[in-house]
């Protein structure tokens, strides 16, 4: 990880967000720069986390899920479990150089900007948690030291355990600053423009996600009820649009010269909201035609309002997602069936406003009509195999979550959370070939730090070894 202390800190992130209009990038990004308040780094440091949440790995996290195939090049190699360490090295890069040596720099110059101090911990949390979902154990409680250099001692490997407790105690202290500051933070916040209200919710949607994936439930409920409640509270990368480089994160990608390369065609989600395939998700209840347009991605961006278009938003942290924790828990820790339809039928309400989510073509097909217990009783529309009812309910909670966390990590998350106690309601995507008996369940380490770390876990684990907290 001595790369990370190559890096002089400046207000450079993300190389892919070129245009001067978004982020003031130094023409020379070696160049030593004075940086007069920490929230002129705050900008960077949120793109960065946007790349994180919804780039390549997240593309490659549905590779893994069903969600897209991979083609050509790269990106057949990806999809075909060929991975290699070097794939890892962008985000690892990204979640270290851009965002907590950054944050350590915020932290130094501006300790006084309460609401900021507050975001940038909410921000490090994600990346971190995210980091640790994927990876396992990794740096981080001596990440980034005081006065790095190239002698500095190699960071030492946290357990995933350990951090996903830190960043408890990280968003509880976060959640305190935010609601306590007495300072504001403008423009630089380009995802809730200094809201402090939205940024403490979204920081308790995220205690909840942890809870979740740490299989603690009856905490990610206690959490959960104070987390994002509206739409409009939905943390999410907002692109300029069609400047160049500054677009949807899976725009840029479908129009680069990887054009091609992978696709939505022929993929199990695809299927999975096809009302004429008899065995996708579509009932009397539901209409997914409009839906599956609008998640579509041919490769080669050509919708300009799908969830590829230039504009589109893309979710990091969501109102879907807050209501889908909530009714996961709810049947886990109160055996509460009824509770959980409710919730699900919040969702369904959202969805069936017209709101979610942009109609590729006006005349698009969408019903979300209410589900009632009935529904997932022996012989229900949504129990047709004849299973327990709350597993009925809980399989088709899971399901709305694959299909509503398209594009990021969450069916990837689910998928590894759910194999060993509660394979019985895991969406059943398929493998890509016939090598392996299960699917991936984690990236590998990065290639630069494995040349520079020499506390990196041996043996490295690969591909197909389950992180510590879903063995």
């Amino acid at each position: 990880m001595k790369t990370i202390y190559k890096i002089i800190v400046s207000c450079i992130v993300i190389t892919m967000f070129s245009c001067e209009d978004y982020l003031d990038v130094n023409e020379n990004p070696n160049q030593l720069v004075e940086v007069p308040s920490g929230d002129l780094l705050l900008k960077g440091t949120l793109l960065a986390n946007a790349q994180v949440q919804q780039g390549q790995l997240a593309r490659t996290s549905m590779y893994y899920t069903g969600g897209l195939v991979g083609l050509n090049l790269v990106q057949q190699t990806l999809y075909n479990y060929d991975y290699t360490p070097g794939d890892s090295d962008a985000v690892w890069e990204l979640i270290y150089n851009g965002i907590l040596v950054q944050n350590k720099e915020i932290r130094r110059i501006s300790p006084n900007l309460d609401l900021l101090q507050g975001i940038i911990d909410v921000n490090e949390a994600l990346a971190i948690g995210t980091g640790t979902s994927l990876f396992g154990d990794i740096p981080y409680s001596n990440a980034v030291p005081d006065n790095a250099s190239l002698e500095s001692p190699d960071p030492t490997i946290d357990l995933q355990s350990d951090i996903y407790n830190n960043l408890q105690s990280l968003l509880d202290g976060a959640i305190s600053k935010i609601n306590n500051a007495t300072t504001n933070v403008g423009s630089e916040d380009i995802y809730f423009s200094g809201n402090g209200a939205s940024w403490a919710s979204a920081a308790y949607t995220l205690k909840a996600r942890y809870y979740l994936q740490t299989k603690q439930y009856n905490l990610a409920l206690n959490n959960v009820v104070n987390g994002i409640n509206n739409a409009s509270g939905t943390m999410a990368y907002k692109p300029i649009g069609t400047v160049d480089s500054n677009s949807n994160i899976l725009f840029n990608f479908v129009n680069s010269s990887r054009a091609g390369d992978m696709t939505g065609d022929n993929a199990f989600y695809r299927d999975l909201l096809d009302p004429a395939n008899t065995t996708s998700r579509n009932n009397t209840k539901t209409d997914e035609t409009a839906r599956r347009n609008y998640s579509y991605i041919s490769g080669d961006g050509n919708q300009d309002t799908g969830i590829d278009g230039p504009s589109t938003p893309m979710k990091l942290v969501s109102y879907e997602e807050n209501l889908l924790i909530w009714a996961e828990c709810i049947l886990r820790v109160n055996s509460d069936n009824q509770g959980a339809i409710d919730k699900l039928n919040e969702l369904r309400v959202y969805l069936d406003s017209g709101n979610a989510f942009n109609l590729i073509d006006v005349a698009d097909i969408f019903n979300y009509d209410p589900y009632v217990l009935a529904d997932f009783q022996a012989g229900g529309i949504e129990n047709t195999d004849n299973i327990a009812v709350d597993r009925a309910i809980l399989r088709e909670i899971i399901e709305e979550r694959y299909v509503s966390g398209f594009h990021s990590y969450m069916p990837f998350n689910d998928s590894r959370r759910l194999l060993k106690s509660d394979s019985d309601v895991i969406v059943p995507f398929p493998l890509n070939n016939t090598t392996t008996t299960i699917n991936p369940q984690r990236f590998l380490y990065p290639q630069d730090e494995l040349d520079s770390n020499q506390n990196i876990p041996q043996p490295i684990p690969d591909l197909f070894a389950p992180t510590p907290v879903n063995q």
